[in-house]
C-alpha cells in the first residue's frame, strides 16, 4: 500500500474511532444522566434521536460526497460531530440533550457513510473485505473502551466529561482529514442535489420514529397519534419512492432492489439493528437499576460486545473471499440468535457474567454481517454510485436500530405504567439506583426482559432470510447481473 493510501487509511480510521466512541460512552453514561437531568421516560429518545439523524444523513451525505468531494463533507461532518459534542456536555436538562444528540446524530451519520465509501472507491474488491475489517476493528476497539472509559468518566469527572472528550479527538481527526483526503475526490461532479427526496425521507422517518414512541402509551389521544404518525410515514414514504424513481441522481437507487444480493443481506442487516442497538441501550440500565451494579460495572458487561464485534469483524472480513456472503450471513444470524435467547433469560438475580458472556455472541454475529452486507453492496455497485451506496447498508440498519429501540422503549414504559410505585425520585451520581423499591425494580426488570424478547423475534427471522443470500464472493463472482458491474479500482490520483 503506498504512503498517501496509508495517510487516507489513518485520517478514515481517526473519524471513525471519533463517532465510536460516543456509540459506547453514552450507553454507560446514561443512567446517570437520568439520575441528573430527571427524564426516565425520555430515556430512549436520547438513543433513538441520535439513531434517526445519523439514518437520514448516511444517504444524504453519501450522495453530497458523490457531488461536492469526499473530503469537503467528511471535514464538514466531523465538525458537526464535534460542536454537537460540547453542546451535550452543556445541557441543561433532558430536552436540551435530545436536541443537542439530533444534531450529533448528524455528523455521526457523515462520518460513517464516508468511511465507507472512502475505501469502497480506493480499495480493488477483493481487498475491501479485508479492508472493511481493519475499519471494523478501530471502530470495535473503540467501543471496547469506551464503556470502561465511560464509566470512569462518570465515577471520577461526571457524565458531562463524557461528551467533551470528543473535542479534542474532533479536532486532531480533522487535522489529519484535512492533511490525508487532499486530492480525494476533493471536487466531485457538481451535479443536481435530490432536495425533494432529502426532504421526504426525513418526514418519513421523523413519523415513523413519533408514531412509535406513541404506541403503548395509555389513552385515546396517544393511539390517535401514533396512527396519525404512521399515515404520514406512508404518505411521505410513496412520495419519495415516486420521486426517486424519476431523478436522475436519486439519494436511494431504486435499482438496486433488483440485486438479490443487496437485498438479501441488507434484510440481514436490518433486522440485526433492530436488535441489537436495543441491547447497547438497555443493557446498562439493566446492570445499574435492576442488578444494583456501577457505571463502571455496566461499562465492563458492554465491553464483551465490543470485542467480540471486532473479532467478528477481522474474521469475517478475511474469510469472505473463501466462504462467501451466504455462510458467513447464516453463521452471523445464528450467532445473534443465540446470544438474544440468553438475554432473554436475565433476571434480577443473574450474575453479571451472564449478561457479559450473552454479549460475545452478539458481537460475533454482528461484525459478520457488517462486513458481509458492506462488501456484498459494493461488489454490486456501478462506479457512479459508490459514495451514495456504500451508506445504505448502515441506511437500513439504523432504520432498523431506530425501529428497535422505539419499540424497545415503549415496551418498557408499557411495562413501567402498571409499576404503581409512582414518579422515580433519585439522587444525582454513583449509586443513584440502589435505593430504588422493590415493586418498582421488578418491573423494571420485566419490562427489559420483554423488550428483549421482541428483540429476539427480529434476529430469528434473519436465520431463515440468510439462507437466501447469493452463495458468491468478491474474489468468485457468479453469474448475477450486479456483480458485473464491480467498482472502479483506480488508484488515488
Amino acid at each position: 500500500m503506498d504512503r498517501k493510501k496509508w495517510l487516507v487509511v489513518i485520517a478514515v480510521d481517526l473519524a471513525m474511532a471519533l463517532a465510536a466512541l460516543d456509540s459506547t460512552v453514552i450507553g454507560t453514561a446514561m443512567p446517570t444522566v437520568v439520575a441528573s437531568l430527571g427524564g426516565l421516560s425520555l430515556f430512549s429518545w436520547v438513543f433513538s434521536i441520535y439513531l434517526l439523524t445519523s439514518t437520514v444523513a448516511l444517504p444524504i451525505f453519501g450522495r453530497l460526497s458523490d457531488l461536492f468531494g469526499r473530503r469537503n463533507m467528511f471535514v464538514v461532518a466531523v465538525w458537526i460531530f464535534t460542536g454537537a459534542s460540547a453542546l451535550c456536555g452543556l445541557a441543561t436538562s433532558m430536552v436540551f440533550l435530545i436536541a443537542a444528540r439530533a444534531l450529533q446524530g448528524i455528523g455521526a451519520g457523515g462520518v460513517f457513510a464516508l468511511s465507507q465509501a472512502v475505501f469502497g472507491e480506493i480499495f480493488p474488491p477483493h481487498e475491501r473485505g479485508k479492508m472493511q475489517g481493519y475499519l471494523a476493528a478501530v471502530w470495535g476497539i473503540s467501543a471496547l473502551v469506551g464503556p470502561l472509559i465511560g464509566g470512569l468518566i462518570v465515577q471520577y469527572l461526571g457524565w458531562r466529561w463524557t461528551f467533551f472528550v470528543n473535542v479534542p479527538v474532533g479536532i486532531a481527526a480533522n487535522y489529519m482529514l484535512v492533511i490525508g483526503l487532499t486530492g480525494l475526490a476533493s471536487e466531485g461532479t457538481r451535479r443536481r442535489i435530490d432536495y425533494a427526496g432529502a426532504a421526504c425521507l426525513v418526514v418519513s422517518i421523523v413519523a415513523l420514529m413519533l408514531a412509535l414512541l406513541e404506541i403503548g402509551k395509555v389513552g385515546q389521544r396517544a393511539r390517535v397519534e401514533a396512527i396519525a404518525g404512521l399515515a404520514v410515514c406512508l404518505v411521505f414514504t410513496a412520495a419519495f419512492l415516486a420521486i426517486e424513481s424519476r431523478v436522475p441522481e436519486p439519494i436511494l437507487p431504486l435499482g438496486l432492489f433488483g440485486s438479490r444480493s443487496f437485498v438479501t443481506t441488507t434484510v440481514c442487516l436490518f433486522l440485526s439493528g433492530v436488535a441489537m442497538f436495543g441491547a447497547i441501550s438497555f443493557i446498562p440500565l439493566f446492570v445499574q437499576a435492576v442488578l444494583g451494579g456501577t457505571a463502571v460495572q455496566a461499562g465492563s458487561v458492554l465491553t464483551p460486545i465490543s470485542l467480540s464485534w471486532v473479532t467478528g469483524s477481522t474474521i469475517g472480513g478475511r474469510l469472505l473471499n473463501r466462504l462467501g456472503y451466504r455462510t458467513l450471513a447464516v453463521a452471523a444470524m445464528i450467532s445473534l440468535t443465540t446470544g438474544y435467547l440468553l438475554f432473554t433469560r436475565l433476571g434480577a438475580g443473574s450474575p453479571l457474567s451472564h449478561a457479559a458472556g450473552s454479549g460475545i455472541f452478539l458481537g460475533l454475529g454482528m461484525g459478520v454481517v457488517t462486513v458481509t452486507t458492506v462488501v456484498a453492496v459494493q461488489s454490486a455497485t456501478p462506479p457512479d454510485q459508490i459514495g451514495v451506496v456504500s451508506t445504505l447498508p448502515f441506511f437500513f440498519r439504523n432504520i432498523g436500530a431506530t425501529i428497535g429501540v422505539a419499540v424497545m422503549g415503549t415496551i418498557l414504559n408499557a411495562h413501567m405504567t402498571g409499576a404503581g410505585t409512582g414518579p422515580l425520585a433519585l439522587a444525582a451520581g454513583e449509586g443513584a439506583f440502589r435505593g430504588m423499591p422493590g415493586p418498582f425494580r421488578g418491573q423494571l426488570a420485566a419490562g427489559i426482559r420483554a423488550a428483549f424478547v421482541f428483540g429476539l423475534s427480529a434476529v430469528a427471522l434473519g436465520v431463515p432470510v440468510s439462507f437466501l443470500v447469493p452463495d458468491l464472493s468478491p474474489a468468485r463472482l457468479g453469474n448475477e447481473a450486479d456483480t458485473r458491474k464491480a467498482p472502479s479500482t483506480a488508484p488515488i490520483e
